[in-house]
C-alpha cells in the first residue's frame, strides 16, 4: 500500500488539454472535398481512370495533415480550492432592479459575461500567453465553439470529478488474451 506522506508530497493540480485548430479556413475546404468524394462515389465510373475517388482522399488526407500541424493542444490547468472561491467571488450574478440574480447567472452563480473569458484565461498553462496574444486569441481566433470547448474543460478542472480514465480500447488491446 502506497504511503499517504508520500502521495501528498506528488501531488498536482488537474489538467486537461483541448486541441484548437489555428486554421478554421482549412474546414470548408475539406468539407468541399468529402462532398466531392461523396459525388465520385455515387457516380459510376466512365473511364478505366476510375471515379478519380482516390486522388480526392488523398487530397483530403493532405488537408487533415495540414489542419493538424495548425492544430495546438492547448492545456489548461485547475486552480487550488482557495483560489478558486476567491476567482468565483470575483464575478458576482448580476442582480436586477428588484435584487433578484439574473436569470443567466443564476445557474453557474457568477456573471457569465466576465466569469468565463476570465477563467480560460486564468487556466491556460500552455501555450503561455502574453495580454495581445490572449485578446488576438480570444476576440479574432477562437469560435464560439472552441471557446466553449476550453471553457467547459476548464469548468470540468475546477467543478469535475477527478477519477482515474479508463479506455475500453486500450483495456481490450493490453488484456493477456495470449495472441496479439
Amino acid at each position: 500500500m502506497t504511503d499517504f506522506t508520500t502521495l501528498l508530497a506528488a501531488a498536482q493540480l488537474p489538467e486537461r488539454t483541448v486541441p484548437i485548430c489555428l486554421r478554421g479556413d482549412l474546414t470548408a475546404k475539406f468539407e468541399a472535398l468529402e462532398r466531392q468524394l461523396d459525388e465520385a462515389l455515387r457516380t459510376p465510373a466512365d473511364s478505366l481512370a476510375g471515379d478519380g475517388s482516390g486522388d480526392i482522399a488523398e487530397q483530403m488526407e493532405t488537408l487533415r495533415a495540414e489542419m493538424q500541424q495548425h492544430t495546438y493542444p492547448v492545456r489548461l490547468r485547475a486552480m487550488t480550492r482557495p483560489a478558486w472561491r476567491q476567482f468565483v467571488a470575483s464575478h458576482p450574478p448580476r442582480k436586477g432592479d428588484d435584487g433578484a440574480v439574473d436569470d443567466r447567472d443564476s445557474v453557474r452563480g457568477v456573471n457569465v459575461d466576465t466569469f468565463f473569458a476570465a477563467l480560460v484565461r486564468a487556466s491556460i498553462v500552455d501555450p503561455p500567453l502574453d495580454d495581445a496574444q490572449w485578446q488576438r486569441l480570444a476576440d479574432e481566433v477562437l469560435t464560439d465553439y472552441q471557446f466553449t470547448e476550453l471553457s467547459s474543460a476548464a469548468w470540468a478542472l475546477n467543478r469535475g470529478e477527478v477519477d482515474i480514465p479508463f479506455s475500453p480500447v486500450a483495456s481490450r488491446m493490453t488484456r493477456s488474451t495470449g495472441t496479439e
